[in-house]
């Protein structure tokens, strides 16, 4: 018997074929043995990444922000209990900045006259009050680096990678900064770059006893999939991870209303049976650019 397992994220689509017992219990992969510590660890990390691209994709959109923020060598903490202060400090300042601009905001919309030479205005201040009125949502990670050299020698410094809900423009947000010689603020952009592209980047190299950090609001429907027979055999699920793990036409076909992005095959060489993952994208009616997924590892997916 195959399974078919989808998990939506936001626009994210993550479909998964594999085998099970007659009862739906899922097959063995591998004997009942422990795994090396080298491979248990390559499979959290790539589970913690997995969990970062959901969780970004369900709670932010284009019209949110990512931040990158540095520290001044003499301004680092010294380590991530500090940095998670100084960076929830950061947030509590911005919340209050969010009730100041939907108070401006709200008293814009109210003297704006109903005139149709101000609606493409009344629209962005619409969408922005709407942004300011939502719940603020943060979820961040932390690049680390140790000083080689100089009077810092030894010394660690931290650039926290941000996603945080959008309504305050981007000028505001870095001047929110007090710690750092650079704060860069830009619009997540995932019909541009790719869905997946930014949270991948912001978990390549995670250090610590956090992974990643989020505010206690993040939702997290991805962890309810939905699971159903897939109504083919195993024989035609082995042609599918052989033959079409490229054919964008057949999986949008499928999968109406969505864009492919790539499907992960796999073989299991104890269980004798094929594995497949299909990833895509609701990207509506409009054209969708190639999105470069080259520099990704599709191991472990």
């Amino acid at each position: 018997m195959i399974k078919e397992k989808n998990t939506k994220a936001g626009k994210l689509l993550n479909t998964d074929f594999y085998p099970c017992w007659p009862n739906g219990r899922k097959l063995p992969t591998q004997p009942k043995s422990k795994g090396s510590t080298e491979a248990q660890k390559k499979y959290n990390e790539n589970q913690s990444v997995k969990q970062a691209v959901y969780i970004v994709n369900e709670n932010f959109d284009s019209n949110d922000n990512i931040l990158s923020l540095t520290f001044k060598p003499e301004n680092a903490p010294k380590d991530e209990k500090e940095l998670h202060r100084l960076v929830t400090n950061y947030f509590n300042r911005l919340k209050r900045l969010r009730k100041k601009e939907l108070s401006r905001v709200t008293k814009l919309l109210e003297a704006l006259p109903g005139d149709e030479i101000f609606d493409s205005q009344r629209k962005e201040l619409e969408l922005k009050k709407s942004k300011l009125e939502a719940p603020f949502k943060y979820f961040y990670t932390k690049e680390e680096e140790e000083y080689k050299r100089g009077p810092y020698k030894g010394c660690k410094n931290f650039h926290p990678h941000i996603f945080i809900t959008g309504g305050i423009d981007r000028d505001a947000l870095e001047e929110l900064w007090p710690f750092g010689t650079r704060c860069n603020a830009d619009r997540f952009q995932p019909e541009r770059f790719g869905p997946e592209t930014m949270a991948k980047y912001m978990m390549k190299d995670p250090k610590g006893y956090r992974r990643f950090c989020c505010s206690r609001n993040i939702s997290r429907t991805y962890k309810q999939p939905k699971i159903k027979d897939a109504r083919f055999s195993a024989a035609h699920l082995a042609k599918l991870a052989q033959e079409r793990v490229d054919d964008a036409a057949y999986w949008e076909k499928k999968y109406k209303g969505y864009r492919f992005l790539r499907a992960f095959p796999r073989f299991n060489e104890f269980n004798g049976h094929w594995y497949l993952t299909v990833v895509m994208y609701a990207a509506g009616d409009g054209p969708v650019p190639k999105w470069d997924m080259d520099n990704w590892t599709n191991e472990g997916w």
